[in-house]
């Protein structure tokens, strides 16, 4: 199989994916999925950008030039996925666990603390406090201000 069927596989099934996330939105009451669809929506557009980039179209390969930086790749020679990329990647699936388990504010509270003391090398009570910090803003702005429940999670939804 080639790189730019692989492509196309992966991101039709990003994008499959993407559409049953703002199915799921939708069954949310209307004033607590404010935020899930409009992630969902925002997902949709982009992996259906990335559909057309890898279809081997003239028109997709004009979206693949314009949004990859492929004149930049050309300069610099051939693409390697590093270690540092597939740790960012791994950061970001963990964050994502963590939020669909834990809701928005303990998944946030985890990666904040976690990537301070993990990437940045900062000390744990520091990062604590910026990561608690964080978190209590987010409560009082959408929860109380706005009124706007944030998504608690599978293990807390009730």
């Amino acid at each position: 199989m080639t790189d730019a069927k692989r492509n196309l596989i992966v991101s039709s099934i990003v994008f499959a994916l993407a559409l049953g996330y703002l199915c799921w939105a939708e069954t949310y009451p209307a004033e607590r999925g404010e935020v899930p669809r409009l992630v969902a929506w925002v997902t949709v557009v982009l992996t259906a950008i990335d559909v057309l980039a890898h279809t081997g179209t003239g028109f997709g390969a004009r979206i693949a030039a314009a949004l990859s930086g492929r004149a930049h790749l050309e300069a610099v020679g051939e693409l390697r996925i590093t270690v540092e990329e597939w740790l960012a990647v791994a950061w970001m699936a963990a964050s994502l666990a963590a939020v669909v388990l834990a809701g928005f504010l303990a998944g946030m509270a985890l990666y904040i603390a976690g990537y301070m003391i993990i990437h940045g090398k900062l000390s744990w009570r520091l990062s604590l406090y910026v990561s608690a910090g964080t978190v209590l803003s987010c409560w009082l702005v959408f929860d109380e201000l706005l009124k706007v429940g944030l998504y608690r999670g599978i293990l807390f939804e009730g």
